[in-house]
């Protein structure tokens, strides 16, 4: 009994062991096919959930290409994969390499030289895919976020902003909030009210910072709007309202061809005492503005109508 327990074990541990290999033996953008049938997702959904263009998609596998470096990090976000199940060796095969080697530039660049084409694109991808993983890990810890979500006593959800990033006495470095908002493009957040998807497009952080609305602020609000960037996720979440205007500018044919949404978000920022410690906190209105764009997405333009507590209630639409 116990061998035959043996048995099974050492046959199931090794069965699983070849079906692993034969995942690494996939290329990367079989890995990404053979997962959206795993899931029942379409391309077309898997487009929408990364930005990439469901033709692009459609030519990895037409033409035997895998995706570009930068884009490796969305499509595991849209699959629920690691970056190491998607990139994990294509030969199946572990190889050792000695640490005075890696750290032996001579060495590294010789050995390059000997390969062949074929190993240089190789090596070449995966460096350039160290380089977004870097990047998305220090994005990662760039990003690290105090949030929370409360409700009032009328039962409004707030989102409570527990760090002052911004904290220009004078006046706010809209370079530096330019900056952070940078490491929110290519994501996505859902409306809890009404099920829609907002994109953060590449428009965002020159908007946001640098609007008409933008430079017209100064103190509280000012820094109020400076520091709401870091709640982003969580006030397209429990935003409410959703009201709707046609685009009447030419020069928003494109970008909000199907024009415009405004919806009401509440958060909360901390006031400091003499001592550093939190006071109190105070309470924000804000208006989310999406643009409906020419490719059918939602995209969250700017936040504007800031106010203390519901006085910033207004329908204020970009001009």
């Amino acid at each position: 009994m116990i061998k035959e327990i043996i048995h099974d074990a050492i046959s199931e541990k090794s069965e699983m062991e070849k079906q692993r290999k034969g995942y690494c033996t996939m290329k990367i953008y079989e890995k990404i096919f053979a997962r959206l049938e795993e899931l029942h997702m379409s391309q077309t959904e898997l487009s929408r959930r990364t930005g990439i263009a469901t033709s692009t998609i459609s030519d990895w596998r037409k033409k035997q290409i895998n995706p570009q470096a930068d884009k490796l990090v969305s499509i595991c976000k849209a699959l629920d994969m690691s970056l190491v199940e998607l990139l994990c060796d294509e030969e199946g095969t572990e190889h050792t390499v000695s640490m005075d080697y890696v750290t032996d530039e001579k060495h590294m660049i010789e050995l390059f030289r000997q390969s062949d084409t074929e190993s240089r694109r190789r090596i070449i991808s995966y460096l350039e895919v160290f380089g977004v993983c870097k990047q998305f890990n220090d994005s990662n810890q760039s990003r690290q976020r105090n949030v929370s979500i409360i409700q009032d006593i009328d039962g409004n959800n707030i989102v409570v902003i527990n760090d002052i990033r911004f904290k220009g006495k004078r006046s706010i470095d809209w370079k530096e909030v330019r900056a952070y908002l940078k490491e929110y493009v290519g994501d996505f957040y859902k409306v809890a009210s009404t099920g829609d998807v907002i994109y953060i497009g590449s428009d965002l952080p020159s908007e946001y910072s640098g609007s008409v609305y933008t430079k017209r602020l100064n103190g509280a609000v000012a820094k109020a709007k400076a520091n709401a960037t870091q709640g982003i996720p969580e006030m397209i979440e429990i935003s409410t309202g959703r009201y709707f205007r046609e685009n009447n500018k030419g020069k928003h044919n494109w970008n909000a061809r199907n024009g415009w949404y405004r919806y009401d978000t509440y958060f909360a920022l901390p006031v400091y005492g003499d001592n550093e410690d939190i006071e109190r906190y105070n309470v924000f209105h804000a208006s989310l503005i999406i643009r409906h764009a020419n490719d059918g997405k939602m995209y969250l333009y700017d936040i504007l109508d800031i106010a203390r507590g519901s006085a910033g209630r207004t329908a204020s639409f970009p001009t």
